[in-house]
């Protein structure tokens, strides 16, 4: 009579499963390093805003975009100062009103109120 095999286990683990043996350590280039790869932005950065600079240098930055934007602007601002001129006088005379004592006792005690009720 012929021998029989020895049957397998069904249950055997997978080779993946195992714990991996030491693995190569992959070597690493210079460039890989966090230092180096820094200053290689750093100096690209740097470039970029020389290049920047010289690209639009400060007359022709000054003519060209400045002096237009400046002559947009400041008849808006000068209007928009003379239009709020009652109301900065009223928020003055707000203020001047709040040096009483008792007034600001008044204000200290309220806003302590209110941010107790805040915690």
């Amino acid at each position: 009579m012929a021998t029989r095999k020895a049957a397998r286990p069904a249950n055997k683990a997978l080779a993946r499963a195992s714990i991996p043996a030491r693995r190569k350590r992959a070597s690493r280039s210079l460039l890989s390093g966090l230092p180096v790869r820094s200053i290689a932005v750093l100096v690209g950065v740097a470039g970029l805003a020389a290049l920047g600079i010289a690209l639009a240098n400060s007359r022709r930055l000054r003519e060209d975009v400045w002096q237009p934007l400046q002559s947009a602007v400041e008849p808006q601002a000068d209007r928009v100062w003379a239009e709020t001129r009652p109301w900065r006088d009223h928020v003055s005379r707000v203020l001047s009103s709040i040096n009483a004592d008792e007034v600001r006792d008044a204000i200290a005690q309220r806003l302590s109120q209110w941010v107790d009720r805040l915690h």
